[in-house]
């Protein structure tokens, strides 16, 4: 244990040395550098010489484990006043090394017993909250689609990478209004428990599309993502959600894209080698008037569409972004298996990076 004694000249007072025979003492000469050396774990007490340092040191840091010295008897008044504002205790310094040293094993048993119950708190705190991560990795598993799944023509197959625990990245596709293909990759702003919330707010989203959708969101999609817009923004939760979104017809294989300020943008490999779809929108949840503006393109038999979340990005050698997105293409076009395009960017399979890490492929079979 060392006490930390606040002496602003430096010199020892002559009635320390009454506590030398107890512990170590190091004169520190303000309570801010007081604070600053403090260690719970060390069984640290900073030593104040009035209830106003006493006061400061409390209430910069609740934390800290501050004891009040007096050269003599205090008055009861001087003693309640420093209890109040946080002190454990006041020394009399004129008091017999015996009581001093009595009142300073009280008072290392008190803490030390205070500071266990800590420690055990908070590991029961972090076991409930790894629990808590894994059912929630473990729902949003679950609210992911079959991967590999078949439509029609196209084979639908993704990868979600999560930074920690949970995923702010999400991905989902769907069939629905009998002949049509929805598909989408989303990247909710942050991360943690509140951005993965979000992601069952866009699984219930596409659950009310298959059901309720409207005749004219078939032919301009952007509709759908201006509908999640206003419910996002109603919801309050101070979020916003970037989407690259794909709708087929099966029966044309008409593919129309429309992006909700996600980057980077949606992929198309055909006969023409790989090339970037360049729509633009806001994000959803910002603004409360959206409008989208869907690209168009046919899918040929053998050809795809990928979409990547930018934390792919961030994983990437390259000095620029245009660097970047050219591995993107050739990735994009070596293959439609994720383990492959994975392998050409020089991604591992379990490969983590700073943000959580997408890729959608969409493909028409040959």
């Amino acid at each position: 244990m060392s006490l930390l004694v606040i002496q602003p000249d430096g010199v020892p007072d002559p009635l320390l040395a009454r506590l030398s025979g107890i512990n170590e003492y190091r004169c520190v000469p303000s309570a801010d550098a007081a604070r600053a050396l403090f260690s719970a774990d060390l069984d640290d007490i900073i030593l104040a010489r009035s209830e106003a340092q006493v006061r400061e040191l409390i209430e910069s840091e609740p934390l800290l484990d501050v004891v009040l010295i007096c050269a003599d008897e205090p008055d009861a008044s001087q003693a309640l006043q420093a209890m109040r504002a946080g002190a454990l205790d006041v020394w009399n310094l004129a008091e017999s090394v015996e009581t001093l040293g009595e009142r300073q094993q009280a008072l290392v048993r008190r803490l030390r017993g205070r500071r266990q119950a800590v420690r055990e708190r908070w590991l029961r705190h972090e076991s409930d909250v790894q629990r808590d991560q894994r059912a929630g990795r473990y729902i949003q598993l679950g609210m992911l689609p079959p991967n590999p799944m078949m439509v029609g023509d196209y084979v639908l197959r993704h990868r979600v990478v999560p930074s920690a625990f949970l995923s702010g990245d999400f991905i989902d596709y769907f069939a629905f209004a009998q002949h049509y293909l929805a598909a989408y990759v989303a990247d909710v702003s942050g991360h943690g428990a509140s951005s993965a919330f979000v992601t069952v707010l866009l699984k219930n989203f596409s659950r009310r599309i298959r059901r309720e959708y409207r005749v004219d969101m078939l032919t301009n999609p952007g509709q759908i993502l201006a509908l999640f817009n206003r419910e996002l923004i109603e919801q309050k939760i101070d979020k916003h959600v970037t989407l690259s979104f794909v709708l087929i017809d099966l029966r044309t294989d008409e593919l129309l894209y429309v992006n909700a300020g996600h980057y980077p943008q949606a992929i198309l490999v055909d006969g023409s080698g790989a090339r970037f779809l360049e729509a633009t929108g806001r994000p959803v949840g910002l603004f409360p008037e959206v409008s989208y503006t869907a690209e168009s393109a046919i899918i040929g038999p053998g050809e795809r569409l990928v979409l990547f979340s930018d934390g792919v990005l961030e994983m990437l050698g390259g000095d620029s972004l245009t660097a970047k997105e050219a591995l993107l293409l050739d990735a994009a076009g070596a293959s439609d298996q994720v383990d492959v395009i994975w392998q050409m960017l020089g991604l591992r399979s379990d490969d983590q990076g700073p943000d959580d890490m997408s890729c959608l492929i969409v493909s028409r079979e040959p």
